[in-house]
């Protein structure tokens, strides 16, 4: 977690940092991932570093945490196979602007490598009458994006599919 000394730089400074770590992690899998290239890149002493956060790990959950959450907030909170429209979308969306925003190559980076370095989680357990049907279209969601950014030629294929398994009867 990016500490309070790290939240209460300047915002040109924290803009800086946030950036040079964009790039770094956008360039090399955390495995190797370097301090020393992000403190001289930033502009900011190798003490500072680990002022603002505990260790790389901790610096690549928050700008992967930033990246996740811009690609999330123009997505339906809910999806439900009523919105499967409004999903893949959103999907579109976000798959045709990750190069606009700068995300891509970090997140294609966390699939092909760091997913696997930082250890699997289980998925998240829903509650009530549909749980299981919003279990499993969170999942295809999830699955669709990560197919479509490790192999970008196959989005329309993937998105035809995901709509035909969420659309039928």
């Amino acid at each position: 977690m990016v500490s309070n000394t790290f939240e209460h730089l300047a915002d040109d400074k924290q803009l800086r940092i946030r950036q040079t770590l964009l790039h770094e992690f956008s360039t090399y899998p955390l495995a190797q991932a370097q301090v020393a290239r992000i403190v001289a890149d930033a502009g900011i002493a190798r003490g500072a570093f680990y002022k603002y956060f505990s260790d790389l790990t901790d610096a690549y959950h928050y700008v992967l945490n930033i990246a996740l959450y811009e690609i999330h907030k123009s997505m339906p909170t809910v999806p439900t196979t009523d919105n499967v429209e409004t999903y893949i979308e959103s999907i579109k969306r976000f798959v045709q602007e990750t190069d606009k925003t700068g995300y891509r190559d970090l997140i294609e980076l966390h699939y092909r490598y760091n997913e696997g370095f930082l250890g699997n989680e289980p998925s998240k357990m829903f509650s009530g009458d549909k749980s299981a049907n919003q279990w499993a279209i969170t999942l295809l969601y999830h699955q669709t994006i990560k197919d479509i950014i490790l192999d970008p030629g196959t989005i329309s294929e993937r998105l035809a599919q995901l709509r035909f398994v969420l659309t039928r009867n």
